[in-house]
């Protein structure tokens, strides 16, 4: 019994560490806004302004008139970026698919969604 308990565990560490690669290697590249929702409900934010680019462990960030650039990692479902200079902050990666990225976000208590394409 205790082998089986330690086999479980290990093939457990095992498939959360390919997920987490698997995120981190699919997130890779271009991407560009193309879609910005609060609550539910489109929002006046332009999200075409918005733009990030991954590269191994680092990335760059257009939000609107800002840039930002720092390091990045995925653990799970979660994308953590750390800007220079700046706090660490954590989104949800909701879909990550070959040509799409989407975000669930929280801003003050509110909900907001923001759906990237791949450039």
């Amino acid at each position: 019994m205790k082998y089986v308990s330690i086999f479980l565990v290990g093939l457990f560490f095992i498939i959360s560490c390919a997920k987490d690669l698997g995120y981190q290697q699919a997130i890779q590249g271009n991407w560009q806004g193309v879609q910005w929702s609060v609550d539910g409900k489109p929002d006046a934010r332009d999200a075409a302004g918005v733009k990030f680019s991954f590269t191994d462990n680092s990335y760059k960030a257009v939000l609107g008139a800002r840039e930002e650039a720092g390091s990045f990692r995925v653990e799970g479902d979660k994308l953590y970026t750390h800007a220079e200079g700046q706090q660490e902050i954590m989104v949800k990666i909701i879909q990550l698919t070959a040509d799409s990225l989407t975000f669930d976000m929280n801003r003050g208590g509110v909900s907001e969604k923001l759906t990237l394409k791949r450039e």
